[in-house]
């Protein structure tokens, strides 16, 4: 279920791929030996940060960053930054969410083994209080596409020698349900940095099915997302630069991205659109009644309530954070005649690893007939159809491109998801969004420059999905 130690994979990208993947380098680096990592945002994000040398902005000085930030800087405000936010009290237990864990036999599982993660990633684990009642047993049998090491008696094992050689590991059971044998199956999502100068974010995510026996795992069986469990495959295309990421190098760290399972269902062959399932996951849904016009784009940039802490990115005190994408916003009907706006923001693996999620802030600048709302939602998987775009969600050209897809994806046999009012549910996938995040939740968000004419972006619409067995597919 965990995640495995992947130096076999890494020394062999270069013969499977033909990409020569350069030597690990300490060069803006934090290399783990031997000691595990800190949850803690103020952790040195570089090995060369000096209190005493004046610090730079970060990714000014690359190709595509701005060097206007230099003139903008102002460390006084950004010394003050966030002093007024305004955090809701309520909390999120993401473990109390009947939707991820239906029953008590699951969620003990999983929140017993959660903790075991972090007491082996994390020094500030904070979870030693948690119920461990369920171990894994001496003599576990342990089926698993990834490599592992003869000596290792467990995933916790591999875990933990993981940590020499990562930059960063972080690991989170997303969802877990019992069987009618009495198994779990378990959900789990994998966030790794590799030892490159880029520092490549790998995310991987897939399910187990655990035996029980007296309240110890006796048998894990586990299973890559995508049915193939090609893992040096699922590895190699995230390790390998994407290009607006080496365009914007420095500006933002590399993004954990939300992964396109291939699916069963199929498209018809002249069909434009790309056809995709999106595994079940936990998300951050803020939402707004848009009581403007189309003309202020307020679908275009995350909300202010959204957030629930600040991040310094600059000055020797600047904080480490880690991304995710892309965003996806909705445009429905809305109260009052107004449509209603909704972003879907993935979270990121080291805030899921926690129990408990911070709740986004209360802002004062938004209208109160705004209906301002944001929460946590955990989603099942999804089949979805999408077009490329390059403009904004508000732009008058997405209608067309919604009718386009719409026509397609029917001619093709495939049946659009329908809300509550009957009618189907398009989305705007913003590729060029980064969501940034730290141990407080989300704390800013980042939108790259990218020409209109490449058509980054994605119209997209919700379909059903077809009826399949198989525990990838939970």
């Amino acid at each position: 279920m965990l995640f495995q130690h992947f130096l076999v994979a890494y020394w062999c990208l270069p013969l499977v791929s033909g990409f020569v993947s350069p030597l690990p380098s300490n060069r803006g680096l934090v290399i783990q030996l031997d000691a595990k990592q800190s949850r803690s945002s103020g952790d040195s994000v570089s090995v060369l940060d000096d209190e005493e040398t004046p610090a730079g902005v970060t990714g000014a000085e690359f190709f595509g960053g701005n060097t206007v930030k230099d003139e903008l800087f102002d460390p006084v405000a950004e010394q003050n930054a966030g002093k007024e936010i305004l955090v809701k009290e309520e909390k999120y237990n993401r473990f109390q969410d009947l939707n991820a864990f239906p029953d008590d036999l699951a969620r003990g599982v999983a929140q017993s083994l959660q903790s075991q993660i972090n007491a082996v990633l994390y020094t500030d684990s904070g979870e030693n209080s948690i119920s461990q009642s369920f171990q894994y047993g001496p003599s576990l049998t342990w089926e698993t596409p990834f490599p592992t090491d003869k000596s290792s008696s467990s995933p916790l094992k591999e875990l933990e020698k993981a940590l020499d050689f990562y930059n960063r590991v972080d690991a989170a059971i997303v969802s877990a349900k019992s069987t009618s044998s009495g198994s779990v199956v378990a959900r789990w999502e994998i966030s790794i940095v590799w030892p490159n100068f880029w520092e490549s974010r790998v995310l991987l995510t897939g399910s187990s099915i655990l035996t029980l026996q007296d309240d110890k795992v006796v048998k894990q069986v586990d299973q890559l997302d995508g049915g193939k469990n090609d893992v040096l495959g699922a590895v190699t295309k995230q390790v390998i630069p994407r290009f607006w990421d080496s365009y914007h190098i420095g500006m933002t760290p590399s993004a954990e991205r939300t992964p396109r399972l291939a699916s069963n269902a199929q498209k018809g062959f002249f069909s434009s659109y790309e056809l995709f399932e999106i595994p079940s996951r936990v998300v951050l849904k803020p939402s707004i009644l848009d009581i403007g016009s189309r003309e202020d784009g307020c679908a275009q940039f995350v909300p202010n309530h959204a957030f629930s802490t600040l991040i310094q990115t600059m000055g020797p005190k600047r904080e480490r954070y880690t991304t995710t994408s892309p965003v996806e916003v909705q445009i429905s009907r809305g109260e009052n005649n107004n449509p209603r706006i909704s972003w879907t923001i993935p979270l990121s693996v080291e805030l899921l690893s926690s129990d408990i999620l911070p709740s986004p802030c209360d802002d004062p600048e938004t209208p109160e007939e705004a209906m301002a709302d944001c929460t946590y939602e955990y989603q099942s998987r999804r089949l979805v159809a999408t077009l490329p775009y390059g403009g904004s969600p508000q732009d008058s050209e997405v209608s067309d491109i919604r009718k386009q897809i719409y026509d397609q994806v029917v001619k093709d046999g495939l049946k659009p998801k329908l809300d509550s009012n009957g009618r189907p549910q398009f989305f705007f996938l913003q590729n060029d969004a980064k969501a940034c995040y730290t141990e407080n939740g989300l704390g800013m968000s980042v939108y790259d420059w990218r020409p209109k004419s490449v058509k980054a972006n994605e119209v997209g619409i919700e379909l059903e999905l077809p009826s399949e067995n198989g525990i990838e597919k939970m």
